[in-house]
């Protein structure tokens, strides 16, 4: 007990002297009332919803709301509308909700939800094509959405926080102080750093009893557990597997941890020639040990093996999932004309080695990466790992061979998105160039579904088709959890990592 004390000394003598250096201890002083301090892994660079992937930030600090939203069990419930009506196969007439006001006291109607759109569309290409809305009219409290085609994710979509409603006719500026409809209004932001809230006292679903919350950006997992054991944070999203055991066998803590709906994926890109053989790909795959995995990295993750986490209705436990088969994948490689022909461990083909290279970014990559490399050495595949500043510049230009990234796979509540954005033949985000016309099919019909099994069932369908042509390594699925001192009330962990601050979340004085 005597090492955790001084342990715990330590880490709060280093916290405190950074945050001094940093000019930003005063964020993390109450001036009364209840106070919250929580930790984020990740800041956009501003608090514009509207811009690049800045509403998830502002969705998790509970600043911004969207029509509907998606709860704990993959479903589409109502949020900013109330209720909704498709009319026809491209019209969609939803209700916004009586008595929400922005913050600044203005009511939200159909006209400034309209108008907000209209922002989003302005600001980015994804917000344009994310819903495929053609037209909007408003009246009154209902706006009407007209697609440019069938689409059976536009709820689904319109749930991504790039479409949080904000009062558009505002005079501010949205990177820093956006007025929207959360439980929190901004009062102090720093890019990088820290966002300063306090209550919206005429918050639609019943305004907070924490009256200030300072979120701090933190964007390693180990130093935001030690925050939290500091005393610097009363709640943070994520702290390293690693340190989960400390965490769970102390009362002072309360850990929240529920199946995830982001997965770590290996990317191959398909300019490859030697990733366009089938059998490499499938060797690759089969000389992978999954479960070993997770051994290496313990309970902050699950096995993956296929593109949808257990835990959504997709079929994962009828499917054939990736497993490590290392005799197969010998077979494979020796279909395909690869032995080792001088003895070194390696195969080659044409007097050329099979060697890639996986470009990543992420820092707590590389013990998982680095088992992988050791896996498939077993199997005679020579793998050398690149880790850079920005994996994003190497996904634009396609100089890469794979590339260990991940993916929030339903992030919409809905499979769609990341099957359009990673594997539809040309889309802006499938970097990898991967092109099957028969998942290309199955995709367009997709869209045009809108029952809720028929949806799940031409996912599965899907998947068959990713899992058969060996299209990426689902490596392991991150489960999503929420460390808290045991006087945090109200967590409520989401699959979908971008939930997180909401009006219930209270803390005991």
């Amino acid at each position: 007990m005597a090492k955790r004390k001084g342990f715990k000394f330590m880490i709060t003598s280093l916290l405190t002297l950074i945050l001094v250096s940093a000019g930003v201890m005063s964020a993390f002083a109450a001036e009364g009332g209840k106070h919250i301090n929580a930790a984020l892994y990740w800041f956009g660079t501003s608090l514009d919803p509207a811009v690049e992937w800045d509403g998830w930030t502002t969705c998790r600090a509970g600043i911004t709301e969207t029509l509907v939203t998606v709860n704990e069990n993959y479903e589409i419930v109502p949020l900013l509308a109330d209720s909704w009506e498709q009319t026809d196969d491209t019209t969609w007439v939803m209700h916004i909700r009586d008595g929400v006001t922005f913050h600044n006291g203005k009511p939200v109607d159909g006209e400034a939800v309209k108008k907000s759109f209209e922002r989003a569309f302005s600001m980015q290409e994804r917000a344009v094509t994310a819903a495929k809305i053609d037209t909007i009219e408003a009246e009154g409290q209902e706006v009407t959405f007209t697609t440019t085609e069938p689409f059976g994710a536009f709820l689904a979509n319109i749930s991504e926080p790039m479409y949080s409603i904000v009062d558009a006719e505002a005079d501010t500026d949205f990177a820093s102080a956006p007025v929207a409809t959360g439980p929190y209004m901004v009062t102090g932001f720093e890019v990088n750093t820290y966002i300063e809230l306090a209550k919206y006292d005429g918050y639609w679903n019943g305004a907070s009893d924490v009256d200030t919350i300072t979120v701090k950006n933190i964007d390693d997992d180990s130093t935001r557990g030690m925050a939290l054991q500091s005393g610097e944070m009363d709640v943070v999203q994520r702290v390293a597997w690693t340190d989960l055991p400390i965490f769970e066998g102390d009362d002072q803590y309360v850990v929240y941890n529920t199946q995830g709906a982001r997965t770590r994926i290996l990317v191959f890109n398909y300019r490859n020639e030697a990733l366009q053989d089938l059998n490499v790909r499938k060797a690759f795959i089969a000389g992978i040990n999954y479960d070993a995995l997770t051994g290496v990295l313990g309970s902050g993750v699950s096995k993956a093996g296929a593109p949808y986490p257990a835990s959504a209705p997709y079929g994962y436990e009828d499917l054939e999932k990736q497993d490590y088969d290392p005799e197969a994948a010998a077979a494979f490689l020796a279909e395909s004309g690869y032995e080792d022909a001088d003895g070194n461990g390696y195969v080659e083909k044409d007097g050329q080695e099979l060697t890639f290279t996986i470009t990543y970014e992420n820092t707590g990559y590389t013990i998982m990466l680095e088992a992988v490399q050791d896996m498939l050495k077993q199997v005679g595949i020579h793998i050398e790992l690149q880790q850079v500043d920005s994996i994003s510049d190497f996904e634009d230009n396609g100089n890469y061979d794979i590339v260990a990234t991940n993916w929030q796979v339903l992030s919409t509540g809905d499979p769609q998105w990341f099957l359009d954005s990673l594997y539809k033949t040309g889309a802006s985000s499938n970097y990898g160039r991967y092109s099957n016309e028969e998942l290309d099919a199955i995709i367009e019909q997709l869209a045009q579904t809108f029952d809720i099994e028929g949806r799940e069932a031409l996912t599965i369908e899907a998947e068959k088709v990713l899992l058969a042509d060996a299209a990426s390594v689902y490596l392991v699925g991150e489960n999503n959890f929420v460390v808290a001192n045991a006087k945090v009330q109200n967590v409520v962990p989401y699959p979908i990592d971008y939930y997180f601050i909401d009006n219930g979340l209270s803390i005991e004085e």
